[in-house]
């Protein structure tokens, strides 16, 4: 089932998962699993495609490899979400967007004090790309069902740390949310995935599962109906390396996703927000498809003077934000790397291990469709 809340800021209706004061509207079943091009269709109607406003459709990997495992990571995973919580302001003149990236490491990134501190800088619209969003509720199954399933899962420390909700930090943010889980978080009864929130409509959203090497991985998109045409934004998380062998560094497997993942992706205005894990940074064939594919580190496009976003050991650059502009609508894009110690010091960034991305993003705008 796919859960859907309309918005309401007033006392609310109804409440969605105990906390989340978005109101609750309805559930839907889940929609019939076709491969359709919805990038091109939004790219070419300005109008989000699909029979049901807010639904998720998730798309299965259907190569031949991989593809009976994935059926137990699929039935170890809770609902998608779609909620709407931001007030409706179509702004349908916006020139300036804040798109962050960052993995939340299942849910220990304070996403709350990064939105603050950007909040601080600007008054752009912000969109956020969270990979590794935690979400616990009750679509997720209480236990894993056989040993395959249980084999299914993430890796999950058992010691108990402060971990927040996805769904939680929507509401308390008030903005949209649009999230899709790819893996379940050991046996406790909580997920994670990637996670689209935004201040600004999210028109529909759809996702898609990679081909399998190590762990299912299901990329999130969406479309931002703006004045000028639509701007799509991708969420994504590659496989760090693959199974124990010769392909054990992942860089065959990276590759492999990110060729899938690419053919998803057709539309003008793209930005891509993602965790590549790229263990061998820019030498990898995954880099070179994207750079193939036109997404660049920026319009125009600047090579990144940071040393690495994993903040962990070994330090490496494994985060980015890339920009694919066919049509000259944007007018430039910068990304800079946040950091909460000004010398880059300590054991996390605002409690992740990965630093967050923060791209500005201007667009033209035609003369007409200036407020």
């Amino acid at each position: 089932m796919i859960r859907i809340a309309t918005a309401t800021r007033s006392p609310p209706s109804g409440r969605l998962f105990g906390s989340v004061r978005c109101s609750l509207g309805h559930s839907v079943p889940q929609l019939p699993v076709v491969r359709l091009s919805l990038i091109a269709m939004a790219t070419a109607t300005n109008e989000a495609p699909g029979p049901t406003p807010g639904a998720i459709a998730v798309t299965p990997w259907r190569g031949v490899e991989g593809h009976d495992r994935l059926e137990a990571w699929r039935a170890n995973v809770g609902a998608p979400v779609a909620l709407d919580c931001a007030t409706a302001d179509p702004r349908p003149a916006v020139t300036e967007l804040v798109v962050l990236s960052w993995n939340l490491w299942i849910g220990r990134g304070r996403l709350a004090d990064v939105v603050a501190r950007i909040r601080s800088e600007t008054d752009a619209a912000i969109v956020i790309l969270a990979q590794e969003a935690y979400r616990s509720d009750a679509t997720v199954p209480v236990r894993a069902p056989g040993r395959a399933a249980r084999r299914a899962a993430g890796g999950f420390p058992p010691r108990a740390r402060p971990r927040a909700d996805i769904v939680e930090a929507a509401d308390t943010l008030g903005f949209n949310l649009r999230y899709v889980p790819s893996m379940r978080n050991g046996t406790g009864r909580s997920d994670r995935g990637n996670a689209i929130l935004s201040e600004l409509p999210l028109s529909h959203a759809w996702a898609f599962e990679l081909p399998l090497v190590l762990q299912r991985r299901v990329p999130l998109a969406a479309t931002l109906l703006l004045a000028g045409g639509p701007v799509h934004v991708v969420s994504a998380h590659l496989d760090p390396r693959g199974q124990p062998g010769a392909t054990w560094l992942g860089v065959q497997g990276r590759a492999k996703q990110t060729t899938y993942l690419l053919e998803q992706l057709g539309g003008d205005v793209v930005v891509l927000g993602a965790d590549l894990n790229l263990g061998r940074g820019r030498r990898e064939r995954s880099w070179r498809l994207l750079h193939h594919a036109e997404f660049t580190s920026g319009v125009p496009a600047v090579t990144p003077g940071w040393r690495h976003t994993f903040h962990a050991v070994p330090r490496l650059v494994l985060d980015y934000v890339l920009v694919r502009d066919r049509v000259g609508r944007v007018a430039g894009a910068r990304v800079e790397r946040l950091d909460e110690h000004p010398l880059d010091r300590g054991p996390t960034v605002f409690g992740s291990d990965h630093h967050p991305l923060m791209a500005h993003v201007r667009l033209h705008v035609p003369e007409e469709e200036r407020a």
